[in-house]
């Protein structure tokens, strides 16, 4: 079957385009046309236009351009696009294909905790067009997937779409890059993990101040921000330039005993994921649908955004408890292995882009029978 996959590559969403094409890659059945939208893809002068500067403009023409190319060179049994922002000008060919739009947050989520991305509502007029292309395009869509009930919730609440057009598929890990180490645990203090390349949104500043109250611990913190002054009470390691599902990168998870992850704003960061599926317990915020994720006294500690000492008392508790770290860890696995198996997870979605092209297919017929009992 001929399927369109429009993939978004901005902020965490690189990591899910990449298990997704690793998963299309093991589906013969499939003969993919992968588009990929980059933050970069229109020329800096081009960005500096007013319009263009808006990156939902730049996305949805872009991805528009694209589909109609691959429209145009044979029949598309279906669409796949991710996120929102790159469908909202291809209503026209969604009417016209079946097509799954996928999403981590709506706007109105984002609304929620866009403050630590530097995002800021606009007049009410915009928000008004802006939420009137969202459920434009979101009622075109034959299917929406969403990474969470978060997202979920909001289609139903914020843009009235019905709660059986909507299936939960969380993005995934791939379960045998990410697991817990095989080997028994080195000897020396224990290690506390951070990922996360936007460091400050991400709580990397919260983070270093607790571990300057902390003693027993070292931090590996992985980032691509270039200036971070450390505290000369706490161990820390810089590690820049680690691409994801890097060789490196999953060693930092298999040496780690915990993952730490205090954001600001969030909506739900692959990262967490990573951590599950390696077995670590987890310290993080309830930022957008990170409770989801993390069960707080299960496979980790929530804590208050913004709070040094909270997080700190959290991470205490762990440090000072190997069996605790054990029992979380274990329970963490356990979701990532039944919620966040990126194999298993893509093949649901390439089941839906199948039985949407079949009902489109068996609708003309079924229309035809029709008239012809009403004959």
């Amino acid at each position: 079957m001929r399927f369109a996959f429009v993939l978004e590559q901005t902020l965490g969403h690189g990591a899910h385009s990449r298990n997704l094409k690793r998963a299309i890659e093991v589906e013969t059945w499939i003969h993919p046309t992968v588009i990929e939208l980059t933050y970069e893809g229109a020329s800096a002068p081009l960005r500096r236009l007013p319009l263009l500067a808006n990156w939902s403009l730049r996305a949805s023409l872009a991805g528009r351009a694209s589909l109609r190319s691959a429209a145009r060179s044979g029949t598309l049994d279906a669409i796949f696009v991710h996120t929102q922002v790159a469908s909202l000008l291809s209503v026209g060919l969604m009417k016209e294909i079946p097509t799954i739009i996928s999403l981590d947050a709506t706007p109105k989520n984002f609304d929620m905790v866009g403050d630590g991305y530097g995002h800021r509502r606009q007049s009410q007029v915009a928000e008004a067009m802006k939420t009137a292309l969202n459920r434009r395009a979101l009622a075109a869509a034959t299917v929406l997937v969403t990474w969470n009930r978060w997202a979920a919730d909001s289609l139903v609440f914020d843009y009235g779409v019905p709660r059986s057009k909507i299936h939960v598929i969380a993005p995934g890990v791939d379960l045998e890059r990410f697991r817990p180490r095989s080997r028994p645990r080195r000897p020396g203090p224990v290690r506390v993990l951070f990922v996360g390349g936007d460091f400050v949104r991400k709580g990397g500043l919260e983070l270093l101040s607790a571990m300057a109250l902390l003693d027993g611990a070292e931090l590996d913190i992985v980032t691509t921000e270039a200036s971070i002054d450390l505290p000369s009470a706490a161990t820390v390691r810089i590690h820049r330039g680690l691409a994801p599902q890097s060789p490196n990168l999953l060693d930092l998870y298999r040496e780690a005993d915990i993952f730490a992850l205090p954001s600001r704003s969030d909506c739900l960061p692959q990262a967490l994921a990573e951590a599950a599926a390696s077995g670590l317990p987890i310290v993080a915020t309830r930022s957008g649908a990170m409770p989801e994720l993390v069960h707080d006294g299960l496979n980790g500690f929530l804590v208050a955004e913004g709070s040094p000492r909270d997080l700190a008392a959290a991470l205490r508790r762990l440090i000072d408890s190997a069996d605790l770290r054990e029992r979380f860890g274990a329970h963490g696995r356990e979701v990532a292995e039944r919620e966040h198996d990126a194999a298993r997870n893509n093949r649901e979605i390439f089941g839906l882009m199948k039985d949407a092209s079949f009902r489109r297919q068996a609708l003309p017929t079924a229309m035809a029978g029709a008239g012809m009992e009403r004959s």
